[in-house]
């Protein structure tokens, strides 16, 4: 982190806003809220519906309008705690936001890296954008891409059974060699006997975090589990609290989302989770671990 992190400014989000399903900025507005965060946001591309499951979503690119924002803020010297850079979708888009969080001098900048899942890029996204992906991370505090996408941003062709705990480490140190000498590395998704482990990478120490699988797969799980990663490392406390803290209400949310029996395509249930950090979330926030 360049500077220390001041509360009560607002915190920059910036990823796409679906009309329908609870991701993305969907999922990041009431968890920042709950956890008494200010944002700013800033929306890359307005979608109809998420980008899977519902064809070919009418989109509204931003481009113009991020220009303009970021040229308001600064002429109003509106002052940002940090940011949290999620999915873009588009290259110059993602080259834009890159050039002007390079000249915000972001006391915290985290990026999830959102371009695919399962061994897949999404939709319409390709090896271009991964290359476009990689300067930004290069910019980031904290990286937070599942398991396929750091296996994208390392340029190793993705693989097809469970990695052993040699190969996760070297996917951090790997990601790690590409950011300040400070980054710190967080890996989500990670598939090993029958649990769902998140790796992370803090100066020389790792750690895997192993917990329960929930059958299926569930959009915008990554989209909680790095709001809430954020919503800690905003607090201040340590990258460990941080995690472990995002794992925790991350199975909350897909526990009930399961339970639901809706639609996974609409995203996440997120009401539990809620709930949750406004009764427990404080105390262990406070402890600063």
């Amino acid at each position: 982190m360049t500077n220390q992190v001041t509360q009560g400014e607002p915190f920059l989000v910036a990823e796409d806003l679906s009309a329908i399903g609870t991701m993305s900025l969907g999922a990041v507005i009431p968890i920042f809220a709950t956890m008494g965060i200010p944002t700013a946001i800033l929306p890359t591309q307005v979608l109809s519906t998420q980008t899977e499951g519902f064809g070919t979503p009418a989109k509204l690119a931003s481009q113009d309008w991020l220009s303009d924002t970021f040229s308001h803020w600064q002429a109003q010297q509106v002052q940002l705690s940090g940011g949290l850079i999620g999915y873009v979708g588009q290259i110059s888009l993602l080259q834009q936001i890159t050039r002007a969080v390079s000249q915000l001098h972001l006391p915290l900048l985290i990026v999830d890296p959102v371009m695919g899942d399962g061994r897949s890029l999404y939709p319409g996204l390709g090896e271009s954008y991964v290359n476009a992906m990689r300067p930004l991370v290069q910019l980031a505090d904290v990286i937070t891409p599942n398991w396929s996408e750091a296996q994208f941003l390392t340029g190793t062709e993705p693989m097809t059974t469970e990695p052993s705990e040699a190969q996760v480490n070297h996917q951090l140190v790997t990601l790690k060699q590409s950011m300040a000498s400070d980054g710190q590395v967080v890996i989500t998704g990670i598939p090993i006997k029958g649990k769902v482990v998140t790796a992370y990478l803090d100066g020389s120490h790792s750690e895997l975090v192993a917990s329960p699988k929930c059958p299926g797969h569930f959009y915008g799980a990554g989209d909680v589990f790095s709001a809430l990663l954020s919503g800690a490392l905003i607090q201040q406390v340590s990258l460990s609290a941080a995690v472990h803290l995002a794992v925790k209400g991350t199975l909350i949310a897909l526990r009930q989302t399961s339970a639901a029996g809706h639609e996974r395509r609409f995203g996440m249930q997120l009401s539990q989770l809620l709930q949750w950090l406004t009764k427990q979330a404080d105390n262990q926030l406070d402890s600063k671990q």
